[in-house]
């Protein structure tokens, strides 16, 4: 009981520290209504506080304050939640700084997946990860350093591991010459290219199969080659750096031919 007051009172100081509440004027007398706190359950993984906003406050004030609570309750916090009925989990432990890929330890997790992205693990040590080919189209994007090009050789590990060469086909664009270059002789690759001179000559033969492929869909009555009577292999073009290919103006409408 004690413990519930005390986390209780740590969850009010952080509306008081992020200016979460309503302020009521009597005469002389000010009041402070903080939100309506409905439930507390403290585990040894999380704490996590169930609570409403009072008529008034607004909701905006839970995201745009995030760093006045975490301030209060500690760097670790999730908000859930919209207009009025909200609740915040502090996780009690931190993300790992550093993951080490292990393929047969994330393959349980992905293995009904066709085109798996696995891009780490959660606070509790889950796999985080969905499926591409729901996808079709995925920009990395982030600071230099922030270990872009790490995730996407990540993610290529993964299908090459996860695929059989006659089910997945890629083109890889290395521009900077410096992460992709470990792919080559995959069976998988029909194409690495270092420079954008390179790119033509396979980028011409994949809208040539863009057009072969519209054909075949418009023969069987369908809208996308995974309702085909027959399986053809997906095709996956991967480019690093793609701001540098914005200078070849074809190249570009061929991309976004490709995205669309």
């Amino acid at each position: 009981m004690f413990e519930k007051l005390k986390l209780r009172g740590q969850l009010i100081k952080a509306f008081r520290t992020a200016e979460i509440y309503r302020v009521v004027k009597r005469g002389d007398r000010t009041s402070y209504l903080f939100p309506k706190i409905h439930q507390i359950d403290n585990h040894h993984m999380y704490t996590r506080y169930a609570f409403s906003l009072l008529n008034g406050i607004d909701p905006e004030l839970l995201n745009k304050k995030r760093w006045a609570l975490r301030q209060v309750l500690g760097s670790n916090i999730e908000i859930n939640g919209s207009l009025k009925n909200f609740s915040i989990t502090v996780h009690h432990k931190s993300l790992p700084k550093m993951l080490h890929y292990k393929y047969d330890s994330i393959h349980p997790h992905i293995e009904k997946m066709e085109l798996p992205v696995c891009i780490g693990q959660d606070i509790y040590g889950n796999s985080v990860s969905w499926d591409f080919a729901d996808l079709e189209t995925l920009l990395i994007s982030g600071e230099i350093g922030a270990g872009k090009s790490s995730l996407m050789r990540v993610i290529l590990t993964t299908w090459v591991k996860h695929s059989l060469p006659d089910e997945l086909r890629l083109v890889l664009v290395d521009l900077k010459r410096a992460d992709l270059g470990l792919f080559h002789g995959i069976e998988h690759v029909d194409a690495l290219c270092f420079e954008a001179k390179d790119m033509r000559k396979p980028f011409a033969l994949l809208r040539a199969e863009m057009y072969q492929r519209g054909d075949l869909l418009l023969e069987h009555g369908v809208t996308h080659i995974s309702r085909l009577p027959f399986k053809l292999p997906r095709i996956v073009v991967v480019i690093d750096e793609m701001s540098i290919v914005k200078k070849e103006t074809d190249l570009v409408e061929m991309i976004q031919q490709f995205a669309s």
